[in-house]
């Protein structure tokens, strides 16, 4: 058989010392699972090579949808364990719902990925179908959430034989799906440029453009064309088609501007002070954007007198002359020292976040300490706060009473009610103690305490009598509260 021929020319990795191959017993109760037998490539493949891994320098294979070619993965076939649970997976998905013929006279052998930023990946499928039968299709996986809509099949070969042809390294591979969808890309983008679905807010020099962004970001929209480019080249995007970039510059362009990360807080500014303008050569590929890419320093002062540092994306347009926000890279405070509790910093990732660990004068615990909210988060008067919470010893025992309520109460019954067997397993997390003062041997190292507002926060955890969610205790003008 031709099968036999490719499969002898393919560098497998070494055989394993535990069974690879599929047993006959279990290619018959496939068989029966469908209602058809197997092609003889497809039966003989499983039975002498079944899940036995290609070696991992030669798994690529391009697969081909529209005008976009992704660089996958094929490593091997699917264990055996799980023939039978993926084909009954895949029909009552109706991943197949699209294919021609009857969708569940399809079998899957495996799944193929590859690609970033988001990943692809695609369930090949061997056809047992009258018409075009041993034909080996892919289709898109349908999990619990997302598109439940069977996706367009992609046919891939005749035959197992020329699916497992295609099969290379990726040496060979990358430069083809490169070449191709580099030349796709601009294509796409330079029609986009022609005549983009938003444009974008701009002015004829920097400081216009900003300060219009500071005092009205709601209304202001950013370079949704030069943000797909960026997300192009820096951070590896797809884009398969002009649908998919108009959709995703639009998105960028209206939402961007309020997103805290990428954009701006409705933060006040004071005291603005707009540094000079840079070329962007921060990142690797920077080089494959177009000229004009520049990078702006922006000093104010945010809430009570707070020092805050950014750094806007921007681009300017050599024929227009104007200039349009790309995006925010970075948004950060300087180090604010709180006497007796440590130091704060901000970032536009981590938020007001002390930099090392404090004890509470009512815990037994270092706790990391957050602070909920953005750049102006940190007044005055909610420092004076942090301060009484670190500083509020005789929050101790209440805070233990509750804890020794809650667990003799809620959660030391279900460890009572628990067999010997699994008693011995929880054990160490569920001990039997007789007084509130003894809680702490409840929990682990970790801890931390989120303040909400001038008078809120909330204590967290790491209890070993609930891994999964530890416990939490939100406290109001210090009273706990629950539910």
């Amino acid at each position: 058989m031709r099968i036999e021929n490719v499969v002898a020319g393919l560098p497998y990795e070494k055989e394993p010392f535990f069974p690879f191959r599929y047993e006959e017993e279990t290619i018959k109760a496939c068989e029966t699972a469908v209602g058809q037998p197997f092609p003889e490539d497809l039966r003989w493949y499983l039975a002498n090579v079944g899940w036995r891994e290609i070696d991992y320098d030669h798994r690529a294979i391009l697969v081909r949808e529209g005008d976009y070619l992704y660089l996958l993965n094929f490593e091997k076939v699917t264990n055996q364990v799980f023939a039978e649970d993926n084909y009954t997976g895949y029909v009552s998905r109706n991943e197949g719902g699209s294919l021609p013929g009857d969708p569940a006279r399809y079998f899957p052998i495996t799944e193929i990925k590859g690609e970033m930023n988001p990943q692809v990946s695609f369930r090949v499928l061997v056809s047992l179908n009258d018409a075009d039968r041993g034909s080996v299709w892919l289709v898109r996986p349908i999990g619990h959430f997302g598109d439940q809509t069977p996706s367009e099949p992609i046919r891939i070969a005749d035959d197992l034989a020329g699916f497992l042809e295609q099969v290379s390294s990726r040496r060979k591979s990358e430069p083809v799906a490169e070449k191709n969808n580099s030349a796709l890309f601009k294509r796409l983008f330079d029609d986009y440029l022609k005549a983009p679905a938003v444009p974008p807010t701009s002015a004829g020099d920097i400081e216009t453009l900003l300060h219009a962004f500071f005092d009205n970001r709601e209304n202001t929209l950013f370079d949704g064309a030069r943000n797909v480019e960026f997300n192009r080249h820096i951070q590896a995007q797809r884009f398969e088609n002009a649908e998919k970039l108009s959709a995703v510059a639009e998105l960028l362009a209206r939402e961007m501007p309020t997103s805290a990360f990428h954009g701006s807080t409705a933060v006040r500014r004071g005291n603005i002070k707009i540094g000079k303008a840079a070329a962007y050569d921060a990142a690797f590929a920077a080089d494959r954007l177009t000229p004009g890419f520049m990078t702006v320093p922006v000093k104010s002062l945010v809430g009570d007198g707070m020092k805050m540092k950014e750094e806007y994306l921007l681009f300017h347009d050599a024929g227009s002359k104007q200039w349009t926000i790309v995006r925010r890279l970075e948004s950060a405070i300087g180090n604010v020292k709180v006497p007796g509790v440590g130091t704060f910093a901000y970032d536009s990732t981590y938020k007001w976040h002390l930099k090392a660990k404090v004890q509470p004068a009512w815990s037994e615990l270092k706790a990391e300490l957050n602070v909920d909210g953005e750049e102006d988060a940190l007044t005055a008067g909610r420092i004076e706060f942090i301060k009484e919470i670190v500083a509020k010893a005789e929050f101790r025992p209440i805070l233990e009473d509750d804890v020794f309520r809650l667990y003799r109460d809620r959660y030391y019954p279900d460890f009572e009610a628990m067999d010997e067997d699994e008693k011995k397993d929880w054990a160490k997390d569920f001990p039997a103690i007789a007084d509130s003062s003894e809680v702490w041997r409840l929990f682990k190292k970790k801890s931390r305490i989120h303040v909400e507002s001038d008078r809120v926060f909330t204590v967290w955890l790491d209890a070993g009598f609930d891994p999964e969610h530890g416990l939490e205790v939100r406290v109001e003008d210090w009273t706990i509260r629950h539910g």
